[in-house]
């Protein structure tokens, strides 16, 4: 009878622990900071190519002297994106989670993955 009881006791105490914790991590993760992102340009193209976007808020922001900042939520993630200032050039990165400073790397050359697949390809068509 009284393991009954204290095994009941513990569900609804383990329970509500589990609803105290979901709780702390939707309030932490739906907090705003603000997010320094700093921009690696190794691109032969000027900082003013490229810009950033956050998701899924849609926000996006264009670099001043390799920086910029946005207001975000903890569970954003940014993505470096090719200006829309500039509607001929293409340009997409892997979308990073934000954290007070975030550093985004622009990368335009061919990766040596890339060349060995083409070159794959090309002795399997030739």
């Amino acid at each position: 009878m009284y393991l009954k009881a204290a095994f009941i006791v513990f569900l609804i105490f383990a329970s509500a622990v589990f609803v105290f914790i979901g709780i702390q991590n939707n309030t932490y993760n739906n907090q705003i900071i603000k997010v320094q992102i700093n921009l690696k340009n190794t691109c032969e193209l000027s900082d003013e190519a490229f810009m950033v976007i956050s998701y899924p808020e849609k926000k996006s922001s264009y670099f001043k002297d390799g920086t910029t900042s946005l207001f975000l939520k903890r569970s954003s993630k940014v993505q470096l994106a090719a200006s829309n200032k500039f509607p001929g050039f293409h340009y997409s990165s892997i979308p990073i989670k934000v954290d007070k400073v975030v550093n985004l790397v622009s990368n335009c050359s061919n990766s040596d993955r890339l060349d060995n697949i083409f070159d794959s390809l090309n002795k399997q068509f030739n």
